[in-house]
Parts: C-alpha cells; sequence; structure tokens
C-alpha cells in the first residue's frame, strides 16, 4: 500500500465517522431535547463527509487488485446501504422534520452494518 492509498483510506474513515457518529449524536440529542432545527447547521459538515465518501471510495474500488464475485455482492449490499444513508441524511437535515428522529436511527444502523461489511472485505 502506498502512501496515496493510506491518506485515501484514512479521508475515507475520517468522513464515515464524521456522517455516522454526526447522525448517532444528533438522533440522540434530538430524543432528549429539541434541537430539531438546529440539525441544520449540521448540514454542510454531512454533505461534505458524503462527497468525502463518494471520492474515496471510487478511488478505493479501482485501486483494489483482486475483485471476487463475494466481493462484488459485499460491495452492491454495500452501494445500496451507503445510498440509504446519504438520501436518509440529506432528509433527516430538512427544517421542521418531525420523523427525523427515526431516520437518523435508521442511518446510525445502516452505518453500523456498512462497518461490518467493511471488515468483511479484509477476508474476502
Amino acid at each position: 500500500m502506498n502512501y496515496l492509498s493510506m491518506i485515501v483510506l484514512a479521508v475515507h474513515i475520517i468522513c464515515a465517522a464524521l456522517l455516522i457518529g454526526g447522525a448517532l449524536a444528533w438522533q440522540f440529542a434530538s430524543a432528549r431535547m429539541k434541537v430539531d432545527d438546529a440539525i441544520a447547521s449540521w448540514k454542510p459538515i454531512a454533505i461534505t463527509a458524503i462527497a468525502g465518501l463518494l471520492a474515496t471510495g471510487v478511488y478505493n474500488f479501482i485501486n483494489r487488485p483482486v475483485k471476487s464475485p463475494t466481493f462484488h455482492m459485499l460491495f452492491g449490499i454495500k452501494m445500496l446501504l451507503a445510498l440509504h444513508v446519504f438520501v436518509v441524511t440529506i432528509i433527516a437535515t430538512r427544517a421542521n422534520n418531525e420523523r427525523r428522529s427515526r431516520q437518523l436511527l435508521g442511518v446510525v444502523i445502516s452505518g453500523i452494518l456498512i462497518l461490518i461489511i467493511s471488515v468483511a472485505f479484509r477476508f474476502v
């Protein structure tokens, strides 16, 4: 692994932590107190994290040496879950969203599943 690949992987992990960690924090905050429209301040960070994940994810995919059928299956599932995380995060950051807490919980659950699949890549 060269230095560029290590930097891209680090940025990918940081963006994922920002996106899923932010959703987790907002989900628990909105369940405990009235912070409904304050989540809009998180929207620029979430969109930046989504862009970072897309860019670094494409780089990581292109530079992966071996792509077995099992890898492609897991990758497809991971991309569907990532699409769910991206779209629901953008929807959850809208003002006056009465379903925000449930949506952010879904983002967190999908993020955890993505993390599990990412760990499985090490064995494929």
